[in-house]
């Protein structure tokens, strides 16, 4: 088996977890944190997922190369995120867990997409996809998300993605149909089983919504985490989805 990790995400967290504040006195009040915490959380929490898995496994960490072809074709995605701060020592730790563990990282994709990529192509061996995005449930994949692995089907994944086409996504900036949540999401997509019968109400529930064909396309590809076929390796471009 091989663990594909949502490195952006461990890190991050990890980074944020280990940061310390202390008020010396009551003028001085200062934020730090120790790197070998920091190295400390990933690695344990890696054994975590090794233990879970109950087998032993390679790991990969999966790194996000900005900036994406997201923001290519949508020059406001993630835009809500620019005045955030990033935890103390976050570079420091990704230069160095990228060199403790084998990592992967491609032209203009995020982590979610190299994650996409490696779990449907045939380069690691029984790969498990490890991270808490909401998003990785629109791939074909083996899911560890929480405590317990979940076997993800093509059908699970295309109606998943296809909710998120639906729905947007407000924590990367970009919009669906204004008050369509997931549940009401569902309800458009009913019964459909297939990708082109689910895409098809879609397209039919934007247009109701006075949105265009245009827009129901653009959210689609937004909120597609890649798949292998999707991305062409030699020349780092992506085949955007058309259906």
């Amino acid at each position: 088996m091989t663990l594909l990790i949502d490195a952006d995400w461990l890190l991050y967290s990890s980074c944020c977890s280990c940061e310390q504040s202390i008020k010396w006195d009551e003028w001085l009040h200062t934020l730090h944190a120790d790197e070998r915490d920091i190295h400390e959380m990933i690695d344990s929490r890696v054994q975590h997922y090794q233990r879970i898995a109950e087998d032993d496994q390679d790991v990969v960490m999966c790194f996000t190369q900005y900036p994406t072809f997201r923001h290519t074709i949508f020059p406001d995605y993630k835009a809500n995120r620019k005045d955030r701060r990033k935890p103390l020592a976050l570079k420091k730790t990704i230069e160095q867990v990228s060199e403790r563990y084998e990592s992967v990282s491609y032209i203009g994709l995020e982590g979610d997409d190299v994650m996409g990529l490696l779990a449907t192509s045939k380069k690691y061996p029984n790969p498990i996809i490890v991270s808490v995005d909401k998003d990785m449930r629109s791939v074909p994949c083996t899911l560890l998300a929480s405590d317990d692995m979940e076997l993800i089907t093509k059908r699970k994944a295309d109606r998943h993605w296809m909710i998120q086409s639906l729905t947007g996504d407000s924590t990367d900036n970009f919009k669906g149909l204004e008050k369509v949540g997931p549940v009401t999401a569902e309800k458009i997509l009913g019964d459909a089983k297939t990708l082109e019968a689910m895409w098809e109400k879609v397209v039919e529930a934007y247009k109701k919504k006075k949105q265009t064909f245009a827009d129901a396309i653009l959210t689609a590809r937004l909120s597609r985490i890649l798949r292998e076929g999707d991305y062409d390796y030699k020349t780092g471009e992506v085949s955007l989805w058309t259906p």
